[in-house]
């Protein structure tokens, strides 16, 4: 693959998948995506079988990295199994809330870590706090599969409300050992207005000192958010995949190009202009690319901070 959306190293494998894998989640966070909080969620949870997942993935040409997200992936049934299965042919990487400890502690104990290419575990304070998750057990989980050799980050959303006890929840991370965290802006609505725009000055500042390794964020914040036009390999090499197993162009553009559960994934044959107006995962835009701009803030190891 030319550029992955995951690493700074030459990718070992020809596609990128954003697998969207279930709608399943423990968690019900006020600035989840509002597609997924109140539309996905009330569908009916009909995850195709693991077997043919791995089948399907394994049947294409060249090896893939599948990105796991949702819903909470751990909750997929029979998910250390499924990640077993992709991680004999293929690399994963995974985005959870760490919130099932048992399930953590079979795939950490089931699943080759060299195969993993980053576990990334965000923290959603709130939830935790509504639900009375003690912040100990997720720092007990993330020390089980750091011990067990996963490349795993914290992620902590920037969500306006959350701003005031950001420094406090860092701290407290700190002290559990649970390094490195990551800070992302919020992309969404909250009170009316749009952000990351609508983030206050001093917000900004707190946003960009607090970042950790996340190097994105600056370029959010200076307004990065539109390519519209220009050449882009997403729907050729990288790909969104829907719960129903649909298979389009990116989280941006819903461009269809078959369904991989069913066998009729067919990838573009040629780099289009991209037709957003607005991109909602910007360091998959940067990777994707044919030519992408070198926003400020960001360096050769950028790709590392990738979420």
């Amino acid at each position: 693959m030319r550029v992955s959306a995951m690493t700074s190293d030459p990718a070992p494998w020809a596609w990128e998948f954003d697998w969207h894998l279930t709608n399943r989640c423990n968690f019900f966070c006020e600035y989840c995506h509002p597609q997924i909080r109140y539309v996905l969620n009330k569908k009916p949870l009909e995850e195709p079988p693991a077997d043919l997942v791995v089948r399907r993935f394994e049947e294409l040409e060249g090896t893939s990295l599948v990105h796991m997200s949702g819903g909470e992936p751990f909750l997929f049934p029979d998910f250390a199994r499924l990640c077993a299965g992709l991680t004999r042919r293929n690399w994963i990487s995974i985005n959870t809330n760490l919130a099932s400890p048992d399930l953590v502690t079979d795939f950490a104990s089931s699943v080759d870590p060299s195969r993993v290419v980053k576990i990334v575990a965000a923290l959603h304070m709130p939830e935790r706090e509504r639900l009375g998750l003690p912040l100990e057990t997720y720092a007990e989980s993330f020390r089980i599969l750091r011990s067990a050799g996963f490349d795993v980050v914290s992620l902590y959303v920037l969500y306006p409300p959350l701003l005031p006890q950001l420094r406090k929840d860092l701290a407290a991370l700190a002290r559990l050992g649970v390094e490195p965290v990551r800070a992302k802006v919020f992309k969404g609505v909250h009170e009316g207005r749009r952000y990351p725009e609508s983030y206050t000055a001093e917000e900004r500042d707190l946003i960009l000192a607090n970042s950790g390794e996340y190097v994105f964020n600056r370029p959010y914040l200076d307004g990065m958010l539109a390519f519209r036009g220009q050449p882009c390999t997403a729907g050729m090499s990288s790909f969104k995949v829907t719960v129903t197993g649909e298979v389009r162009r990116c989280a941006s553009v819903p461009a269809g190009y078959g369904n991989l559960y069913d066998g009729t994934f067919r990838p573009a044959r040629e780099s289009t202009g991209c037709p957003a107006r607005r991109v909602l995962v910007l360091s998959q835009c940067l990777a994707y690319l044919v030519e992408p701009p070198a926003p400020a803030g960001t360096t050769a190891s950028q790709a590392e901070a990738r979420a």
